[in-house]
């Protein structure tokens, strides 16, 4: 991929995530995956089905679009698109340092996330719409069959070089 071509995806797919989040309350307590649905989409190309990871450091920053959006970061850390490729498995219990953003554009991907609060719960989400990941939340993603699951994903505040996900212990769920 050429890097004009990354440039071009990385600033449309945070554009698509930010706006994403926006329209689904914008605030923590909004319900997950509350997106608009949009039309499905034709079959993806050969080239559409490629894993690929984007990642760089991102200086501080404040975003305020009140009442909408406010994203702020006091420390430099990475910002990271990817497109995920995922056969039909259940995926490892885990948390990320930051907030995701994912768009899913093939298949089906079932999230399932525990808290003491809520305990576990579990959505699904098909082509066309979106959902997040809260920073320590437990959960996992299982890609339902039968076909496979490419999402393309937006990752803040990542400490710069570390890893996107920790492993959690199974919550019984």
């Amino acid at each position: 991929m050429r890097p004009v071509l990354v440039s071009r995806s990385l600033a449309y797919l945070a554009t698509v995530a930010l706006v994403s989040c926006s329209e689904g309350g914008g605030t923590p307590t909004a319900p997950r995956g509350a997106s608009r649905p949009v039309a499905p989409q034709a079959a993806l190309a050969a080239e559409d089905l490629v894993p690929f990871t984007a990642r760089a450091p991102l200086d501080p920053y404040f975003i305020n679009q009140a009442p909408e959006l406010m994203l702020r970061s006091k420390v430099t850390a990475d910002l990271a698109i990817q497109r995920l490729v995922t056969a039909p498995s259940e995926g490892a219990w885990h948390t990320h340092p930051g907030p995701s953003f994912a768009i899913v554009a093939q298949g089906q991907v079932m999230i399932t996330r525990y808290s003491s609060k809520d305990g576990c719960t579990e959505e699904v989400y098909g082509p066309g719409e979106t959902y997040y990941e809260v920073p320590g939340e437990v959960h996992r993603a299982t890609v339902l069959p039968p076909d496979i699951a490419v999402e393309y994903k937006v990752r803040f505040n990542t400490p710069a070089g570390d890893p996107f996900a920790t492993p959690a212990a199974d919550p019984g769920c």
